[in-house]
């Protein structure tokens, strides 16, 4: 058996394939980009008003006082958002403008709307106005070629909206890793049959299938398998063809019906590690088959949850070169438990929490239910902390390392 901190390190230290390619900006999200993106227009991509007003060139305003009021004149057109601007205006004129419209050629500040008096199509100035005010320049927030999105940032929404924004259609990203589950057990049946009684539905593979799809992979197949050696290894054996991972659900220990590695085995799996000093999810495993990587995962959900959260989503970051650091909640973090917590073992523990932050900290607190059979705690967790081996006892409010989900 192998501690949890060397058998993370044999997972990163395996290395699988990853193209890339070139995708529409509008279906980035969820995908990680594989360069540094870069705008191809300037944003403002001209100068323009960031109020409803009245634009005009500053120099004009110069000397204006309370016991000189300067004049000048309105032009009567109006600069919409979008207008082309083809409008003649004179350099000592006041033209009404609207938020976004662009600012004439030469004029330089726009005075807003609710600080204006006018009289007989003239705006009248008392005081002079700042040069620039009011003003959006081109350019002043992303120029043209500047690096919008470093590489290996992983997309969301608000990066696919950057990406519209600058004019980007297209961009280099990971591709999505192909990956096979596949769960075995006489009782397993899947969500869409009818339960009954000596069955239990395959969540695992509905967990994994999410969980693997939200972080860069995509599902080649979701299988279940009875527990038989010869239906387990053909299943693999399609799974082989084109799968970049496989992850095995149940059937990781060493029970009369537990085939899975039998199975595996017999098509060339060579063991990297079997078994984590790990609470719960000790029968983990892991091994290669030629070049792909197999995660044999034990069938409980919360310790194949585990699994999933602190083996199987770091390496496939690994693999993405991802870069966490724009991304706050995909990692690791500091909480304080708040309440006591006892151990007797001498195994990394994880324990499913939820949770949130009070007066500006981060505060965890323990699911009631303890055990990694217990999916009442998908309801309710939304991290998991992690209780070093050497820790038998952690007082409330003792500093913990947890997971976010």
């Amino acid at each position: 058996m192998i501690n949890f901190d060397d058998a993370l390190n044999i997972i990163l230290s395996t290395k699988i394939k990853v193209n890339t390619s070139l995708i529409s900006s509008s279906e980035s999200i969820g995908y990680t980009c594989a360069s540094d993106i870069k705008s191809k227009i300037d944003f403002p991509s001209e100068n323009n008003s960031a109020m409803d007003g009245y634009a005009l060139k500053s120099d004009f305003t110069e000397g204006a006082h309370s016991s000189s009021v300067i004049k000048l004149k309105i032009n009567q057109n109006t600069i919409y958002a979008g207008s082309l601007n083809k409008h003649k205006i004179k350099m000592d004129e006041a033209v009404k403008i609207m938020t976004g419209g662009y600012i004439p050629v030469n004029f330089d500040t726009v005075i807003p709307v609710e600080k204006t008096k006018t009289e007989n199509n003239f705006l009248l100035l008392d005081s002079p106005v700042k040069k620039g005010s009011n003003v959006r320049l081109k350019g002043e927030d992303i120029k043209k070629n500047d690096i919008i999105i470093p590489k290996n940032t992983k997309l969301s929404y608000t990066q696919a909206t950057l990406l519209a924004a600058c004019n980007i259609k297209k961009i280099r990203v990971y591709d999505k890793i192909p990956v096979s589950i596949i769960s075995t057990g006489n009782e397993i049946i899947s969500v869409n049959n009818t339960y009954r009684y000596g069955k239990v539905i395959n969540s695992n593979g509905i967990l994994a299938e999410s969980f693997m799809s939200n972080n860069g992979c995509r599902i080649l197949k979701n299988a279940i398998c009875k527990d038989k050696l010869s239906a387990i290894k053909k299943e693999i054996e399609t799974a082989l063809l084109a799968s970049k991972i496989i992850i095995t659900s149940a059937g990781a220990s060493f029970g009369e019906k537990d085939f899975t590695e039998k199975a595996l085995m017999e098509l060339g799996l060579k063991i990297k590690f079997r078994q984590v000093a790990i609470k719960p999810a000790k029968p983990f495993s892991f091994g290669m088959i030629d070049k792909t990587p197999i995660f044999m995962v034990p069938g409980n959900p919360i310790a194949f949850f585990v699994c999933l959260i602190v083996f199987i989503k770091p390496f496939i970051e690994k693999q993405l070169n991802f870069n966490d650091s724009f991304n706050l909640f995909t990692s690791e973090a500091i909480s304080k438990i708040n309440s006591a917590f006892h151990k007797k073992h001498n195994r990394r523990e994880f324990i499913p929490a939820r949770t949130f932050i009070e007066k500006g900290c981060l505060y965890s607190e323990v699911y009631k239910k303890i055990g990694p059979a217990m999916i009442s705690s998908f309801g309710y967790i939304n991290s998991i902390i992690s209780i070093p081996e050497e820790t038998t006892e952690i007082k409330a409010f003792e500093d913990v390392k947890i997971y976010f989900i």
